[in-house]
């Protein structure tokens, strides 16, 4: 089975995005040992920080990728956002932030990890990235529709 162009260029847009999670999140932990946080602050520290740097990270690769292959209209990114935020959303809240959160959390309890957030999001990313692509190849075998 050979994998497109749009395949790697959709993957690599997510793995941008979870830089800027990985970057939100470091900032998080920066932040909480410059200052005193109270551990059970701390996760969701971590969960706010990832949301808000996946999320610029993602738009920032996504129109750069789509920009630089077509012409991409305002129309075009809103119809494919529309397709591809419902489901993030859901990947994202269902699964990668309370994996992140847990994990995280038993990191820090049980083995004062100086890397468990690192940790944490390679292992809510795995889970993020199977289930996102699961949904992409979905919609393009029943709506034709490529992300």
């Amino acid at each position: 089975m050979k994998l497109s162009k749009h395949f790697w260029d959709f993957n690599k847009e997510i793995l941008f995005g979870e830089v800027g999670t990985l970057i939100g999140i470091q900032f998080v932990n920066l932040l909480s040992a410059s200052y005193v946080f109270p551990i059970t602050i701390i996760p969701h520290l971590v969960v706010l920080g990832a949301i808000i740097g996946g999320s610029l990270f993602w738009l920032l690769a996504r129109v750069y990728y789509r920009s630089k292959e077509e012409k991409y209209s305002e129309k075009k990114f809103f119809d494919d956002v529309k397709y591809f935020a419902p489901a993030s959303t859901f990947f994202t809240f269902a699964f990668y932030y309370p994996v992140l959160f847990f994990a995280t959390k038993h990191f820090l309890e049980h083995h004062r990890m100086e890397f468990s957030t690192i940790i944490s999001q390679v292992i809510a990313f795995c889970a993020f990235i199977i289930g996102i692509n699961i949904y992409r190849y979905i919609l393009l075998k029943v709506e034709g529709k490529n992300l």
